[in-house]
């Protein structure tokens, strides 16, 4: 099934040419609206034009009301309300030893379905590691990736090579932020798990290392986890140690079944709060300009 109009449902309201985002749609001689068929090929089956079509006259091959819409809910969240939700959601580091349902670990990951993307969202991959055992047999794995940062980023060579090929930002994250931790011995073992934080729980988003706008569409993805995560009175933590080791080390990609021509982004680290919050932290936005 093609992209097609039902003209004897259609009202002609045009706003489906208006919403359209890669000009698809137009008006014919006859002045009903239909897809252009030279410019079908860009269509992102983003399904705004059957959204907003109060008749429910538009068909995006792919694409049906039945299986792919809802009526939208009424928004009864106001600005108050929602500052006060993200203000008691907190970075958690601390799990307790309680393990996550699958119904519950199934409604968060649900929610990505509402998330905006960059494109082509079918590309990505969610997994989802509700096992703790298995998350702890791939921490030996990770310290010792931990260990050889510490000493490729001291390597003159390995670090002009690692900057070479991540660019100047994963670069200066890595030797900026990540050596120093390591090398003070943090994510040792010995001193418990510093790594996953005892985590019951871990999602890893990855794509093809090709994929269009994997890199912002995992971020995104993972934004909406962590909400949501809240939004249940669980905890969550976005995770960036595991991605690399996973991209870097074959161990823990097989452990956490990444496929090896898939790049890891990151990952949220989800459980039940071991410690609640009693304040949060104010924070000044630096660099903010206004230009009226």
């Amino acid at each position: 099934m093609k992209n097609y109009i039902n003209h004897t449902l259609c009202n002609n309201c045009k706003l489906c040419i208006e919403i359209c985002p890669c000009n698809i749609l137009g008006l014919n001689d006859k002045n009903e609206t239909f897809f252009i068929s030279e410019r079908e090929s860009i269509c992102l089956q983003c399904g705004q034009c059957m959204a907003v079509c109060s008749t429910k006259s538009i068909t995006v091959e792919g694409l049906s009301y039945d299986n792919d819409f809802f009526d939208l809910p009424l928004n009864n969240i106001d600005y108050e309300h929602f500052v006060d939700f993200l203000a008691n959601r907190r970075s958690i580091r601390n799990f307790k030893d309680k393990a996550l349902s699958d119904e519950t670990i199934q409604q968060i990951v649900d929610t990505i379905s509402f998330a905006p993307f960059g494109a082509e969202p079918n590309k990505m991959n969610i997994t989802v590691v509700n096992d703790r055992e298995k998350i702890e047999s791939a921490l030996p794995h990770i310290e010792k990736f931990l260990d050889n940062i510490v000493k490729w980023i001291e390597n003159p060579v390995a670090s002009f090579m690692i900057k070479r090929k991540n660019g100047a930002e994963k670069f200066n994250t890595i030797k900026n932020h990540l050596y120093p931790i390591a090398k003070s011995g943090n994510y040792k073992l010995a001193n418990g798990d510093r790594i996953t934080r005892d985590a019951p729980a871990l999602i890893i988003i990855h794509a093809k290392k090709d994929a269009e706008e994997h890199s912002y569409n995992a971020l995104i993805y993972a934004t909406y986890l962590i909400l949501t995560v809240h939004s249940l009175g669980l905890g969550a933590t976005m995770n960036g140690i595991v991605p690399p080791a996973i991209n870097r080390v074959k161990e823990v990609r097989n452990i956490f079944n990444i496929p090896k021509e898939n790049e890891a982004v990151i990952s949220v680290m989800i459980g039940y709060p071991k410690i609640r919050y009693k304040r949060a932290i104010k924070r000044k936005n630096a660099n903010i300009d206004f230009i009226n």
